[in-house]
């Protein structure tokens, strides 16, 4: 069997996207790379479409921009109205990273912004935010 060659192949591993609403946080600390979180309830799971969940974090002029990119299907007016309802909310978002590891992006200080299209029968969405530091993990 060959290898493969195409270094610009992006495998993702990140998967189970649950999005936290900022007002229902209690409380919210990092702590040497890890976040502590106590939240009114676990926030809402986004069931995105398998593999689609892309999570980035890039360092800029001392701010990290991050970006979480998914898809989700089941487009309906019910799921519009909800995501659309989403686009007003400062968000906390938690996911699986590929290595099987609880992440999180965004904080109370610098929440991340919903927005969403629709293209070719799904949702195309995107949480966005900047912050002083990379994504932590997620301590329990």
């Amino acid at each position: 069997m060959e290898a493969i060659e195409n270094k610009n192949l992006l495998v993702s591993g990140a998967h189970s996207l649950r999005l936290l609403n900022a007002k229902k946080i209690f409380s919210f600390g990092i702590l040497r790379g890890g976040a502590y979180i106590l939240t009114a309830d676990l926030g809402m799971e986004m069931k995105a479409v398998p593999g689609s969940i892309q999570p980035t974090d890039t360092a800029e002029e001392g701010l990290y921009h991050k970006l979480i990119a998914f898809r989700l299907g089941q487009v309906s007016r019910e799921r519009t109205e909800l995501l659309k309802s989403l686009t007003a909310d400062d968000i906390v978002a938690i996911y699986v990273d590929e290595h099987g590891r609880n992440r999180v992006a965004g904080t109370l200080d610098w929440p991340m912004r919903f927005t969403f299209s629709i293209a070719g029968g799904l949702y195309e969405c995107q949480l966005e935010c900047s912050g002083v530091e990379p994504n932590p993990y997620l301590i329990d």
